[in-house]
């Protein structure tokens, strides 16, 4: 952070500045100059303090009388009073504004109090709220109900009329002041897990500081205050609100005492460059500093409603047209720049310097917070590519299995497009609300702190936790809990695994919290990267990891783990360790997915896991929450029907129909249905759809049939290309396929792959099964559909094919390197000449392990025609 923004220097500059003011004005402001010592406290992540926070300026210049008496007292150095004590009498100033000492009643006036004159400030306000209410009154009034609902507690129905208890001034001051009071009691009671989100949250408290000596100091603050302290709400739960909305709350609140300074330094007829006509300035000023209150008003509820219109508030479910947030920050920014600009013209040079000091004051507030815009996934980024010390980066280096921000995108890629409205219907749940809310400082918001997607096969469990986890990593990072993930992935003995799970949350979670590594070190020290790959790997990062939880450093992060039911070796201890987390630290929290066999509640109960709701914790995807998102999904591809040859409305139509009758709420029955219809014209679509049986067993039974009608070679082919996908232990090359599955060299295996029907999927030269249901279906009937003798016959005729590929292509040194080369430098040449065989190389082995001695015929065939020969090379 920059110099001028230390409190130190911040402070001197205050009091220059208001020395200036003293000497330019005949009436100086008795408004304390206040530090706020609780700002003071460093944030020990950056290793930075945060700067004191100082009241820049009231609503509305004081009294000439109570400045008088102020001047005439010794002077003390003001405190900013204790959130529960009620200021002192002495420190509230009289709302009174007059340009001119009031003149004395003469003996034969009358002693009746005429109507007090309004503050131009408290004017100023009023105006521009009671143009709103005249604009919008369905607004304002659905402002005024959440105002009162969420700061006053109060119980409001749908049909109360609550705008006319605002109608008159007073009775608004003194409604709105009460409102503030409710606000402030309410940021007062942050939890110690909302406070250790980020640096911006120290800074919400810290602006909580400048908004008491506001109101305090100035009544006739309440009015745009109010709506600030829900504000600061919506940054103490960023995952709430729209990104762009919180960039816009994040500059008004910056900026409020930049706004409410306007009145007592603008309209100041000292202050107007002379030879002006001081009426028709004071006037025009008047009237853009009432737009710039009105369209900061707008801003305000509309924030404010659709906030409370996520938390499920009746009498805000109406208001739909609440999220154009860049045009409405536009237009405050706008009216920001009208009135910088006229008054540039008007003021002298000094009472220019102190706009921009106090606009550049509420940017460097505003660099407090964080960039707003820089989100997780940003910072995730930029954390990958930091230096660290030599020790630290091997570690990591070594801990890392894959980079799940690249597995995802190869996921998201190998499926359909990730639509909004086939996962946004998540975010308005009450149990994904429940879960996003780190404020649990109200007893009618307890803690969710684990929420399970439990859904069958195809019900699109993956797809929607990506979409949640994009919706989590494009939040603020200075407002927001770290977040790490994971994807399981049954078909891969790398990602299957408990040790592949525990060592990429950690990976991804000292990306965004380096220090925790200090609880590796030590172990990595002693035994190097076999830490992280011998058998006993997952005990020694349990302990690790447990230990990180328990740091009290440790910052609030959510864990996400996609597919638990694929995780093949040491599921039961990734449920254990879930449970021991959940107990550990408060500040952990999960998003888990799998299928309903995986019997997660069953297990967090036997570990008495506190503060734990089933109820409330568990999202299942059953007909009624799939039946929207699937149709949204059906309506996308059909769209991309629509413009191929013979898919007229009516063939749309009737596919439609057909589609959604048999679709079973299944996205990827829906897909699959759709990838057939990609090869099929128009005029045969609807015969196609209806030959296709409903469910993704009956389907795949379907597709073995028409392998089985191809010619004997070719049906023989694919179901050696099933074969292999099935048995090898990651995904293979199309060139590893070639040799694995004992193609032809011929032969093109991209055309044998797409022969295989929809169990298949290529990406990136890379052959995949479908989805994790195929490889359950093969696996079911693999003697019936593809070989007799079972996987043993399978995994015999990998290691034959292995073992003839590596005899006839292996050589001495064949990549032709200089007896110096230093193998960390070395790449594959291209064309590398070990691709076709680079599996074979590496799991032979591991397929030769799996037959046992009841496989006797086909161990004694790898003995015969020189695999022996090889074998005993090999072995010495």
């Amino acid at each position: 952070m920059s110099a001028e923004y230390k409190p130190k220097s911040r402070k001197k500059w205050w009091k220059e500045l208001c020395g200036g003011l003293r000497a330019a004005s005949p009436a100086p402001s008795a408004t304390p100059l206040t530090d706020n010592p609780s700002s003071d406290q460093g944030n020990s992540e950056h290793g930075s303090k945060a700067p004191s926070i100082v009241a820049t300026g009231s609503c509305a210049p004081p009294h000439p009388s109570a400045a008088a008496a102020k001047a005439a007292q010794p002077r003390t150095d003001a405190r900013v009073p204790n959130d529960h004590q009620p200021p002192a009498a002495s420190q509230a100033l009289p709302p009174a504004l007059s340009a001119e000492p009031a003149p004395k009643p003469s003996p034969t006036e009358s002693t009746e109090q005429p109507t007090p004159v309004l503050p131009v400030s408290e004017r100023l306000w009023n105006a521009a709220y009671d143009s709103l209410e005249t604009d919008n009154v369905a607004l304002v009034k659905s402002y005024l109900k959440t105002l009162k609902t969420v700061l006053d507690k109060s119980d409001v129905t749908p049909d109360t009329d609550i705008s006319a208890e605002f109608h008159d001034p007073t009775k608004r001051q003194m409604h709105m002041r009460r409102l503030v009071e409710e606000g402030r009691a309410n940021i007062s009671r942050a939890s110690k897990i909302t406070t250790g989100v980020g640096d911006g949250v120290d800074i919400v408290l810290s602006f909580k500081g400048i908004i008491d000596l506001a109101v305090q100091s100035v009544p006739q603050a309440a009015l745009p205050w109010a709506g600030v302290y829900v504000g600061l709400q919506m940054l103490r739960n960023p995952a709430q609100a729209t990104k762009s909305n919180l960039a816009g709350i994040a500059h008004v609140i910056s900026r409020m005492d930049w706004y409410c300074a306007l009145t007592e330094h603008l309209l100041n007829k000292d202050n107007i460059t002379a030879g002006k006509d001081f009426q028709a300035i004071l006037r025009q000023l008047e009237k853009e500093i009432i737009e710039l209150y009105k369209a900061l008003f707008l801003y305000q509820m509309k924030s404010v409603c659709s906030y409370y219109r996520n938390q499920g508030l009746v009498f805000l479910r109406g208001m739909l047209n609440l999220d154009d947030w860049d045009g409405d920050l536009k237009s405050v920014t706008d009216a920001e720049a009208i009135v910088q600009n006229d008054t540039a013209q008007f003021f002298q040079g000094q009472t220019r310097t102190f706009l921009g000091d106090l606009v550049s004051c509420a940017k460097g507030m505003e660099a407090q917070l964080g960039d707003v815009h820089q989100t997780l996934q940003d910072f995730i980024s930029l954390q990958k590519d930091a230096r660290r010390d030599d020790i630290e980066a091997a570690c990591r280096r070594d801990l890392r299995v894959v980079d799940p921000q690249h597995d995802m995108e190869r996921i998201e890629k190998s499926k359909d497009e990730l639509l909004d409205d086939a996962f946004k219907w998540i975010l308005r749940t009450p149990e994904y609300i429940a879960f996003t809310n780190w404020d649990d400082s109200g007893s009618d918001r307890p803690p969710r702190r684990l929420l399970w997607i439990k859904g069958h096969a195809g019900t699109g469990k993956t797809m929607l936790m990506i979409g949640l986890i994009r919706q989590l990593s494009h939040q603020p990072v200075a407002l927001s809990p770290a977040l790490s993930f994971f994807f399981c992935q049954g078909t891969d003995t790398a990602l299957n695994n408990a040790t592949a799970v525990l060592r990429s949350l950690i990976w991804l979670l000292l990306l965004q919290q380096p220090r925790l590594i200090s609880h590796l070190l030590q172990k990595y020290k002693e035994s190097g990267a076999d830490l992280f790959r011998e058998q006993n790997a997952f005990i020694a990062l349990s302990e690790a990891f447990r230990n990180m939880l328990k740091d009290p450093k440790l910052l609030p992060v959510y864990l996400a783990v996609d597919a638990l039911d694929e995780c093949v070796q040491g599921r039961s201890d990734v449920i254990d360790l879930i449970s021991t987390s959940l107990n550990l630290s408060q500040k952990v929290r999960w998003l888990l997915s799998s299928r309903p066999e995986v019997d997660l509640l069953a297990g967090l109960k036997e570990q008495s896991v506190n503060s734990f709701n089933p109820s409330s914790s568990l999202v299942e995807l059953d007909t009624q929450r799939l039946e929207e998102p699937v149709n949204a999904y059906i309506n996308h591809k059909l769209m991309e029907l629509k413009y191929r040859e013979g898919y007229d409305d009516h063939v749309l139509a009737e596919i439609s129909h057909e589609v959604r009758q048999r679709a079973e709420n299944t996205f990827l029955w829906v897909a699959l249905v759709f990838k057939e219809l990609s090869s099929v014209e128009g005029w045969d679509a609807v015969e196609t759809v209806q030959s296709i049986p409903s469910g993704l067993t009956d389907l795949y039974s379907h597709m073995m049939a028409r392998i089985d009608e191809g010619s004997e070679r070719n049906r023989q082919r694919c179901k050696n290309v099933l074969a292999a996908t099935f048995l090898v232990r990651r995904p293979l090359s199309l060139s590893e396929l070639i040799v694995v599955a004992g193609l032809p060299a011929k032969i093109n295996p991209r055309a044998i792959v797409d022969r295989c029907g929809s169990f298949l999927t290529v990406k990136d030269e890379t052959v995949y099964l479908i989805h994790q249901s195929a490889k359950d279906y093969l696996g079911d009937n693999y003697a019936t559909r593809l070989q007799p003798a079972g996987p043993a016959q399978g995994c015999s005729e990998i290691v034959r094919r292995s073992i003839d590929a590596m005899s006839s292509m292996l050589r001495r040194n064949i990549y032709d390197l200089d007896p110096s080369f230093n193998p960390e430098n070395i790449a594959p040449p291209d064309p590398d000449p070990l691709a076709p065989i680079r599996y074979s190389c590496i799991f032979w082995a591991d397929h030769l392990c799996s037959l046992s001695s009841d496989n006797s015929r086909f161990l004694g065939e790898l003995t015969d025609d020189g695999k022996g020969n090889f074998l005993v090379g090999y072995s010495q």
